[in-house]
Formats: structure tokens, C-alpha cells, sequence
């Protein structure tokens, strides 16, 4: 411990006080909140003649999110260990609206002794570091065993200190929060030009190899070439669906935006002739995981185009629903209709079967000539058994 700290005359405390008035602005203008604090611990251990200083900070539900301290070497702060954790007498001094000092704190009835490590100490001033009618803070100085209290002067210096810590720690937490509020509206900037940009920019790509993949005048093995490459451009939008949920939430992808997913497949494929009626309920979207929605919007799409280059519509509907038992999604069409029997079974009817197959749901195709046709896909969801009561 550094014993240079000394007791201070009404004067010294003063022209102290006066020093710390005129760097105000510099310690609430500083870049790095943990600067401006560290920077407050030493003129508080310095202007009350303190052998310890520290302050600590709270967020909104009184959990320490600081601890930031002065007056130890390396060695000593290395031993520090774990940080006060704010109850006993830190708690205490936490639930007051102003500055207390005791002349020996293990005497104290609220003290319930240093984590491991910290200091031994004896005289303790301390006092709450307050803004918008709550503690943000707490600021304490101590002095080793042996050495005078500290003094009624001191106590006012210490609120004028915690006053000077208020204005640095709401001036650094509004910063802070005001970088918070640019690092989301980047991430939201840069997901809005990924969905907007590059996931339709692979639509259309995945669009145009899916129409080469059905090329009756293309060898069989180009066709599964633009068929896989179908596949893979998939994958790659349902990474990217994830990454981009992420960017704009911080949370892994639940379900990526099939609604309005399923708008721009729509405006790709159906012609402003054909009308189109897209009905999508809540519910079903919060059962759908990430790669069940990625499935399904695949098969929608598959079923839309084969409906607009085959059946001659003149409407389409896509239905998207939850029932008792399991989700269903529903493409239909009033168009010429194909009667199953005889219809060739091509690379899209093959990878739309591999997609339900891989959700373990069921996919029915019902064509009427003359009639339209129905694609449906029903993912079954089990419900947990009820308790047997006898």
C-alpha cells in the first residue's frame, strides 16, 4: 500500500475540489468510461488523502457492472480476486441518498468483512454516486489501520466527488448507449442490403438454374448439375436468412421471414396477370424452425413454377396454416389440372419429395384436369402424451 496519501486541510480539500470543478468537462467528454472512472478513483484517493479508493456501477437492476479501483500495486490488485459483489456495507452505502464515514469499519454492525485479497483496512468514507433519482453508482475511500479517520470536510468532498462521478457516469452510459443504438442500426443497415441485395440476387440466380434444370433439351447430367446447384444456392440463402437475423436481433434465427420471402418468389414467377392470394397464419410460423421454413418456401416456390409454366392459371393461392396436430402449407392453382397418372415425374417433383421427406411430413399432389392443382405439404406435430391418471 502507498502511505504518500495524507490527511488534507479544509484548503487543500478546496483548491482540490476547485481542480476537479475546472477538469470536469474534460472527465465527461472522455472517449472510454472506464478512463474517465479510473481517472476519478485517482482524484479521490488524492483530494481525500485516502490510502484506497473505488468505484463501483450498477445497471438497472442493481447488478454491478464495474469495479474500478486505486492506491494498489499490480501484486496486490492480482490478489484482488473476485470484486465486492455490493451487499453488506457496499450494499448499504448502495440504499443511501448521501455520504457516511466511520472511524473503524470492522467495528461497524453492516460490515461483513473484504473478499479475499482485498485490502485490511480501518477508516472508511464513502458515498452514492446518484442520477435521475437512482443509484448508478457507489464511490468509497479507505485509510490503512493506524491512520486518522477521515473528516467532516472530507465527507463533503466526497459528495462533491460522487457528484463529479455522476456527471461522468451518465455523460459515459448515454455514450455508450448512443454506440449501442449505431452498432444496431449498422447491423439493421447491413441486413436490409443482404435480404435485399444478395438474397435475391441468388434467387434469381437459383430461379434461372431451376428453369435449366427442367430442360427436356439439355442432357440428363447438365440437368442434375443446375439441379444441385439449385440446392446448394438454397442452403446458402438459409446461412445467410440466419446471419441476417442475427445481425438484426443478436439472436440465432428462430424462423427466417417466409412471408415476405414468399412476396418476392411470387413477384419472380407469377406474372402481374395471374392473381395471386398468399394467406399465412401466426401460429404456423412460430412452430416453423430456420430449415423447416427454408423446405417450405422451396416447395412453394417449385410448386408456383411448375403451376405458372404448366397449368395456364389465371390464380394461385398459397395457404400457410396451423392445426391441431401439425403445419400446412397449401399451393393451389385453377389452371388446366395434369392427371397424376400419367404426369412425368421430373428433377422438381424429385427434390420437393427429398424436401418434405427431410421435414418427415407428408406431400400430396392432387391435379383435376380441368380443374387446377393442389401441392400440399403437412408436417406432423406431436403433441406430448397426457398423463395417465390411473
Amino acid at each position: 500500500m502507498d502511505h504518500g496519501a495524507r490527511e488534507h486541510s479544509a484548503p487543500d480539500l478546496l483548491s482540490g475540489l476547485a481542480e476537479m470543478a475546472v477538469t470536469s468537462e474534460l472527465l465527461a467528454g472522455s472517449e472510454d468510461l472506464s478512463d474517465t472512472l479510473q481517472r476519478l478513483a485517482h482524484r479521490a484517493r488524492e483530494v481525500t488523502g485516502a490510502d484506497f479508493a473505488a468505484i463501483s456501477t450498477f445497471d438497472e437492476t442493481g447488478i454491478m457492472t464495474r469495479f474500478i479501483y486505486a492506491g494498489i500495486s499490480e501484486d496486490q490488485a492480482r490478489r484482488l480476486g473476485d470484486p465486492p459483489r455490493g451487499r453488506g456495507l457496499l450494499g448499504e452505502l448502495a440504499e443511501r441518498d448521501r455520504p457516511f464515514r466511520l472511524a473503524d469499519v470492522q467495528a461497524y454492525s453492516g460490515y461483513t468483512g473484504w473478499p479475499a485479497g482485498h485490502p485490511d483496512m480501518c477508516a472508511f468514507l464513502g458515498a452514492p454516486i446518484r442520477a435521475n433519482g437512482r443509484t448508478i453508482g457507489s464511490l468509497y475511500m479507505t485509510r490503512d489501520r493506524g491512520r486518522e479517520p477521515f473528516s467532516e470536510a472530507e465527507e463533503s468532498a466526497a459528495a462533491v466527488l460522487a457528484l463529479q462521478g455522476a456527471v461522468s457516469l451518465a455523460t459515459g452510459l448515454a455514450r455508450e448507449r448512443r454506440g449501442r443504438l449505431y452498432v444496431l442500426e449498422e447491423r439493421g443497415r447491413i441486413a436490409h442490403d443482404l435480404h435485399d441485395g444478395t438474397i435475391q440476387a441468388l434467387y434469381a440466380i437459383g430461379l434461372e438454374c431451376d428453369s435449366l434444370s427442367n430442360r427436356e433439351d439439355f442432357p440428363g447430367e447438365a440437368r442434375e448439375a443446375f439441379a444441385a446447384a439449385v440446392t446448394r444456392i438454397n442452403e446458402l440463402i438459409a446461412d445467410m436468412r440466419g446471419y441476417i437475423f442475427m445481425l438484426e436481433t443478436g439472436t440465432p434465427a428462430a424462423e427466417p421471414e417466409l412471408t415476405r420471402d414468399l412476396a418476392f418468389v411470387i413477384r419472380q414467377i407469377v406474372s402481374p396477370a395471374i392473381a395471386s392470394v398468399v394467406n399465412i397464419s401466426a401460429a404456423a410460423l412460430q412452430e416453423l424452425s430456420a430449415r423447416e421454413a427454408e423446405d417450405l418456401l422451396y416447395i412453394a416456390r417449385e410448386a408456383l413454377s411448375n403451376s405458372v409454366r404448366h397449368g395456364a392459371p389465371s390464380k394461385v393461392a398459397i395457404d400457410l396454416r396451423q392445426s391441431e396436430d401439425a403445419t400446412i402449407l397449401t399451393v393451389q392453382d385453377n389452371g388446366v389440372g395434369f392427371d397424376l397418372a400419367t404426369a412425368r415425374r421430373g428433377l422438381g417433383r424429385v427434390t420437393m419429395q427429398t424436401r418434405a421427406d427431410r421435414l418427415g411430413a407428408t406431400l400430396t399432389l392432387i391435379g383435376i384436369p380441368g380443374m387446377g392443382a393442389t401441392v400440399r405439404v403437412s408436417i406432423p406435430r406431436h403433441k406430448p402424451a397426457e398423463d395417465d391418471d390411473e
